[in-house]
């Protein structure tokens, strides 16, 4: 009983008060002021949780347990590509990605371009055919998104697993595809 006497109290005294201008304006100052506070102790906490959590790192393990079918070149494909130097430096980058060695990605995507730009446009001419630039363009898709994902700070090792996955996948079909070129042009029988 006294709590609703106290309540109907309260309630007359607050609608009979009439604030003036310079109260309301105080009252919303205060009010604002305390938002902006609360706000900047809520930033700084975050930041800190995210530091205390790390992220388990990737391990050259993890990459061999992937599995997916590795075509390596033939001999005659190797002999045509001992000259590449673009595609040889891709095989150091892809090499490097199996030993779990993302430093190559990691804010590094003017290089990454051109590596790219000049392994397209230095094709050995016994390889130079639809399929294989195909190929190359799937590759160079799969890389862009590695090096992105890398490049998040939210990045999760399973995204960064499977965009790995992704770029060795491809990499494997390019070999793949210039395997069989050749294969088919050593297989044309001439006709007397």
């Amino acid at each position: 009983m006294i709590a609703l006497k106290f309540h109907a109290c309260r309630e007359r005294h607050i609608k009979n008060k009439n604030y003036t201008p310079i109260q309301m304006k105080l009252l919303i100052s205060i009010c604002l002021l305390i938002c902006l506070v609360s706000c900047g102790n809520s930033n700084e906490d975050t930041s800190q949780n995210e530091q205390d959590i790390a992220l388990p790192t990737l391990s050259k393990q993890n990459i061999q347990k992937l599995n997916y079918t590795e075509y390596l070149l033939d001999s005659k494909v190797q002999v045509i590509t001992k000259n590449w130097t673009k595609y040889n430096e891709l095989a150091d980058v892809i090499s490097n990605l199996k030993q779990a060695d993302l430093a190559f990605f990691k804010g590094n995507q003017v290089i990454l371009e051109a590596l790219i730009t000049d392994l397209k446009e230095s094709i050995p001419e016994q390889l130079n055919s639809p399929p294989i630039i195909s190929r190359i363009i799937a590759l160079e898709t799969k890389l862009y998104k590695l090096e992105s994902v890398v490049n998040l700070s939210n990045a999760t090792p399973e995204e960064i697993m499977a965009s790995i996955k992704e770029v060795l996948v491809s990499f494997s079909n390019l070999n793949l595809q210039m395997n069989k070129k050749i294969e088919r042009e050593s297989q044309k029988i001439i006709k007397p």
